[in-house]
């Protein structure tokens, strides 16, 4: 565990500074990414003290042609170079799956072609399953769902409290903080 690290969960779309200090994170800003943001359900931000050093987004399928219905992405995943190996992708893939499986949806994720590590390590997982590839952009891409077992886990998992999906939406990201050693109640988190 990260004692020294701050979990952020949001359920709101950021808007102004908020959304400014996402866009640090990530080399390339374009519509699809963008697309992405304003699609969010959750966000997962990771913070050092005052700098945001990683984050993970769950939205909407944007453009991913799978066959999955009530489907939410994985997706915009970015850690900081420096805070690498360390687990924090892990631990915000967790709490992106408890919050997409918690909300009766089925979790999925694109991984593109030109990220080997990533598609080596999905292809080599228990929970997850190749659904399909498709082209975007000239690019190959992965679709992978989380396998039918994977909706069990959530009966095994304690009850942690996340906001759900159909929770009201508003413009100002929420400043909730979760330390990973202390559970955390839904009015925590509003």
């Amino acid at each position: 565990m990260h004692s020294f690290l701050r979990f952020a969960l949001s359920t709101s779309v950021p808007f102004g500074a908020a959304r400014s200090e996402l866009e640090s994170l990530y080399p390339v800003i374009d519509d699809r990414w963008n697309q992405k943001i304003d699609r969010a359900r959750y966000i997962v931000s990771v913070y050092d003290s005052h700098l945001l050093i990683a984050a993970g987004i769950v939205h909407d399928s944007v453009i991913a042609p799978t066959s999955v219905m009530g489907a939410l992405e994985l997706g915009c995943m970015s850690v900081r170079p420096e805070y690498r190996r360390r687990g924090i992708r892990q631990q915000i893939t967790e709490l992106r799956l408890d919050f997409v499986l918690k909300s009766g949806c089925t979790p999925i994720t694109v991984i593109d072609s030109a990220n080997p590590g990533s598609w080596a390590a999905y292809e080599r997982s228990e929970v997850w399953e190749r659904e399909r590839s498709f082209e975007h952009q000239g690019q190959s891409k992965y679709i992978y769902r989380a396998v039918p077992a994977l909706a069990e886990r959530t009966a095994s998992t304690p009850d942690f409290e996340l906001p759900l999906a159909a929770a009201q939406r508003n413009s100002t990201p929420l400043p909730a903080v979760l330390d990973f050693d202390e559970r955390c109640e839904a009015n925590q988190m509003s």
